[in-house]
């Protein structure tokens, strides 16, 4: 038997002189680092050759604006739209049709006194009009600011006067929220245009230009001092709670993405004894997505759009996350390509609604941790689909490690090593000394992905990022011999139990083992005597998807809560100290910021609710359940209350 090669090896190989993935050392800002040496210089560069090598492809099907107001509606043409009553209307354009209008609005911008490195907030949900926004913005050598479009409208109001953008374009929903303001002196706002109809924003419907407008864009007149040291984009963390930080990369930083979603397919394929994928060519056969996550967070569009752009891979994009509008736009559409994060793809495998006979060509999927028995469930139900997974933060532009094919199904608890422009190591929480391979500790990174400031907060920046370019990512890991990394939580997530640390992902994935859990999530509850113990709160598969849950409204939710407590005990997949002392059922799906986050800081608060409520009811320290938990819709946000 021949013995596959290893990661060094395999990183030898596809970074070899000549190949597309070779790498070159050079001095960023002061320090030495390993870059991708093939790398577009800047976005400009970039979009420019991919939207004119695929200009007649179609690109976007795209939803239509659903103007707010009741006297007007949205009404697509038949000739370029179709649409479902009980869904979005919808577009398809085509990339060239998408160059054309991005053309036009940076020939507006630039006549508007904008060039490089202007700021423009750009805010809303998934559709064209952001897509060109994000690229007349780079025509121009401009900043890319990603509002977090699902904010409710005092962080709204915050972030774009902490980024201090020079123009803000919104969708129609964000235009009546922040409309109204733009005459409130208090609240120092800069120009705002609507890229849609709307009552309460000027449009950029009706722009007007030249072909000599047009002409100085496509030559890059005033676009001598952009560069791939030059400011590129700026997105807010999505964190689960308080205001959010705005990560600033450069050009270099933001398009190492690109290059690096290539190292995993490029590793299995070596460790598998084949060849590495050659680069797409525009007679590839046109693979279609299906975006299902937002475009102002990094994985949706450094992972997503601009992956599409590199490929010229057809789009389709939903507004939001609705599980039956997307099994629904994966049969229509014919989507070969899913993911985004676990979330989502938890909901598609899951699914009763979906065909037997679906296929997809790719499955891709990071930015939260997934269940380590996701990757055999994928491929037990999709055989022939490509299984990548990949470990990042929006302060390392979404990419450190990468995993897929053998290597993810052999160890589905890991995250695969980190592309060869990244280093890794594993360091003690408190002295944040080096630790050794196999020992777990906070994870630090350092690269040219790693993301040069928090925008207007250098205490904030002086935290994570030290002068030699580590950042401390606040996740809990080690690294096995291999060069595998291994995330084990959040440092903030580390449950104390009388002394012993428990990790909440070792509990989570013991009880995703479960045939009927859909999700979980594990959070510390407070104790008299050892401090913390753990909790479980779960929501369940529906009822086709397993046995127990089909005859869920006969039993009773305490007897399926205990047998969660009884079965983890049986099978002894985990220490006795890490079984929850109380599992809650959660009617509905657990809620999750816009990202696919489970919001655990919200799911802790109610279950510690519930556990003293259920102390005080009895003596038993392992009270039984019963309470009711309801979702309110709050705006875009899922929050969760207890009817206690």
């Amino acid at each position: 038997m021949v013995q596959r090669p290893s990661i060094a090896e395999c990183d030898r190989i596809m970074t070899s002189p000549g190949s597309i993935l070779e790498m070159e050392e050079k001095i960023i800002h002061g320090r030495q680092v390993r870059t991708w040496k093939h790398l577009p210089s800047t976005f400009r560069q970039f979009l420019l050759h991919t939207l004119h090598t695929y200009s007649d492809r179609h690109f976007l099907s795209s939803p239509l604006p659903i103007p707010r107001t009741p006297h007007r509606s949205a009404k697509p043409s038949s000739s370029s739209s179709s649409s479902t009553p009980d869904f979005d209307p919808r577009e398809n354009v085509t990339f060239g049709q998408v160059l054309e209008k991005s053309l036009r609005l940076a020939a507006w911008m630039r006549k508007r006194g904008l060039g490089v490195g202007s700021r423009i907030m750009i805010g809303g949900r998934n559709c064209t009009g952001f897509i060109v926004s994000f690229i007349a913005t780079h025509l121009i050598g401009g900043v890319a600011i990603f509002l977090n479009a699902w904010l409710p409208r005092e962080q709204l109001i915050w972030s774009i006067r902490m980024t201090e953008p020079s123009l803000v374009l919104l969708d129609e929903e964000r235009a009546q929220i922040l409309g109204p303001y733009r005459f409130v002196r208090e609240t120092d706002l800069p120009e705002m245009f609507c890229w849609s109809e709307s009552s309460y924003l000027p449009t950029l419907l009706d722009l007007f230009d030249t072909p000599a407008d047009v002409q100085a864009i496509l030559r890059g007149d005033g676009l001598e001092g952009l560069g791939p040291e030059s400011d590129a984009v700026v997105f807010f963390s999505s964190g689960t709670s308080g205001f959010p930080k705005a990560v600033l990369s450069t050009q270099r930083m933001a398009l190492s993405n690109l290059w690096s979603g290539m190292v995993a397919p490029a590793r299995a394929a070596l460790r598998a004894g084949l060849p590495i994928p050659p680069l797409p060519k525009p007679t590839d056969p046109q693979r279609t997505l299906l975006l299902a996550i937002p475009l102002f967070h990094v994985t949706g569009c450094l992972s997503w759009l601009m992956r599409a752009f590199f490929a010229g891979s057809r789009m389709v994009l939903m507004r939001r996350w609705n599980a039956e509008e997307a099994i629904r736009l994966i049969i229509q559409e014919n989507v070969k390509v899913i993911g985004g994060v676990p979330a989502v793809v938890a909901s598609i495998v899951q699914s009763p609604s979906l065909p037997k006979d679906t296929a997809f060509d790719t499955v891709f999927y990071g930015g939260a941790p997934p269940s380590s028995h996701m990757p055999k469930e994928v491929k037990s139900k999709w055989p022939k689909a490509g299984l990548v997974q990949g470990y990042g933060l929006t302060e390392t532009n979404a990419y450190v490690c990468s995993v897929a094919g053998g290597d993810y199904l052999d160890r589905p608890d890991s995250t695969g090593p980190p592309v060869p422009i990244c280093d890794l190591k594993i360091v003690d929480p408190d002295t944040k000394r080096p630790l050794a391979t196999g020992q777990t500790g906070l994870i630090y990174v350092n690269g040219p992905q790693v993301m040069k400031c928090y925008l207007g907060d250098e205490d904030a920046t002086r935290k994570v990022l030290d002068q030699d370019g580590w950042l401390d990512t606040g996740d809990i890991g080690y690294v096995d011999k291999e060069g595998f990394l291994y995330i084990k939580d959040r440092l903030k997530d580390i449950i104390i139990r009388g002394g012993e640390n428990i990790t909440s992902s070792e509990v989570e994935n013991a009880i995703y083992a479960l045939p009927y859990i859909a999700e979980v999530a594990a959070v510390p509850l407070p104790h008299d005597r050892l401090g913390e113990v753990v909790g479980a709160i779960v929501s369940l598969r529906p009822p086709s998807s397993s046995p127990i849950t089909s005859h869920k409204k006969t039993r009773r939710k305490r007897d399926i809560e205990e047998s969660v407590i009884s079965e983890l005990r049986n099978r002894k997949s985990i220490p006795r100290y890490s079984i929850p002392e109380m599992v809650f059922i959660h009617d509905g799906p657990l809620p999750k910021n816009v990202n696919g986050k489970i919001l655990k800081k919200d799911l802790k608060l109610l279950i510690t609710q519930e556990w003293e409520r259920r102390k005080r009811s009895r003596k038993d320290p392992r009270p039984r359940p019963s309470a009711d938990i309801c979702m309110k819709k709050n705006g875009d946000e899922d929050v969760v209350r207890a009817k206690l």
